[in-house]
Order: C-alpha cells, then structure tokens, then sequence
C-alpha cells in the first residue's frame, strides 16, 4: 500500500471530522412542511445540467446541404474548403484540445474513484467487524470441510485400486480368451491331421486287401 502524503493524511483527517460532525445529532429542530419540492426547480452548485434544448447549442454548426456532390469526378468548387495551413492548424488545435479535455476527465474520474473509495472504506470496516464475529462459526466448517476432503480421498483412492483391477482382470479375460481360442485352433488342425492320415491307412489298407485278393486268386 502506498504511503500517504502529509496532504492526504490531512484531506483525510477532515473528512473524517466533517463526517464525525454530520452523525451528530442537530442542536436546533428541524422543521417540515407539507408543500411539494419541485425537484425540477432544484438546482446544486457546481452541478452541471443538460437538456435536449440545450444540445443544439452545444454542437458545433453543420449544414450538410454544402457538402452536397453530383459528379464525383468533378467536385463543385462551392464545397466548403480550408488550405493545408488551415488544417495543420486547425488539427493542431483540435489534438491539444483533445488532450485537455480527457486530462480533465481524468481528474473527474479519479475525484470519483475518491468518494467511491472513501464509501467502500466504510463498508469494509463495518464488514471486517461481521467477518470477525462470523469467524468461529467459520472456523468449525472448515475443519469439517477438511475431515470430510480426507474421507472423500480414501474413498477415492479405493475407486482407483478397484478401477485398475477392473482394468487388469478384463485384460487377463481377454488373453485368457485367446490362448484358449488358440488351443481349440490346435486341436482341430490335430485332428485334421488324424483324420487324414487315418484315410490314408484306410487306402492303403484297401489297396493291400486288393492286391492280396488277386494274389490268391492267381494262386489258385
């Protein structure tokens, strides 16, 4: 935070008094009446007021009418026109003039940000004397809070260790799957294998039945 200068320190001592001074209580009574205030009518000092009425007189003097062109290719030479004397100048004046008047708006800003602060300062304090009150009962939520967040991570931790499980045991059916898948692959290649060789023993079993057939028949 900066330091405050010996000017703030005193710009701030008399608000403060002026403020301690406004929440006493009057010496003298107050009198009312029951006449309207014509809020209209009011009018504050250093306030500055605009109306639709006035903005015409605050506006710099236009007429489109002169700016009027047929042929673009051949401007009037009743356009109005300034010499690049005229405009540098005039431009020059304009830039200054742009600057002065958001320097000033600048400073009603911050004259702004001011009086915002000094009511926020007000709030902040009278909210800091709520926040210390409300503290303990703070206090024990929070440590409920953290009691529970340890609760909720083992129970966390307990979803992990059964998710990967759940991970590995799928792997595992599935590997488990395939070797079988592989091993009934085998055994029918076996068995064709089986089935095979026992057509060839039966053929040439036959063939030898065939051959011994004839045989005894020549011997004969």
């Amino acid at each position: 935070m900066a330091k405050l200068t010996n000017a703030q320190k005193a710009a701030s001592k008399e608000v403060a008094e002026k403020i301690a001074r406004g929440s006493q209580p009057a010496s003298t009574p107050v009198t009312t009446t029951n006449s309207p205030v014509n809020f209209t009518d009011a009018k504050l000092p250093g306030l500055l007021t605009i109306t639709p009425e006035t903005v015409p007189g605050m506006m710099p003097k236009f007429n489109p009418e002169l700016y009027k062109i047929e042929d673009p290719l051949n401007p009037p030479e009743s356009l109005p026109q300034a010499t690049q004397s005229q405009f540098d100048t005039g431009m020059k004046v304009y830039e200054d003039a742009t600057r002065a008047i958001k320097l000033t708006g600048a400073a009603l800003d911050l004259t702004r940000e001011k009086f915002t602060v000094i009511g926020k300062h007000s709030k902040a304090f009278g909210a800091g004397v709520m926040a210390a009150t409300e503290t303990e009962k703070v206090r024990g939520n929070v440590l409920d809070y953290l009691s529970q967040k340890e609760t909720t991570s083992q129970k966390g931790i307990g979803l992990d260790i059964n998710q990967n499980a759940t991970i590995v045991n799928g792997n595992i059916a599935v590997l488990t799957k395939q070797d079988s898948d592989e091993k009934l692959k085998q055994a029918e290649i076996k068995s064709e294998e089986l089935r095979l060789k026992t057509i060839e023993a039966q053929g040439k079993l036959n063939s030898f039945k065939q051959q011994l057939g004839e045989y005894m028949e020549v011997s004969r």
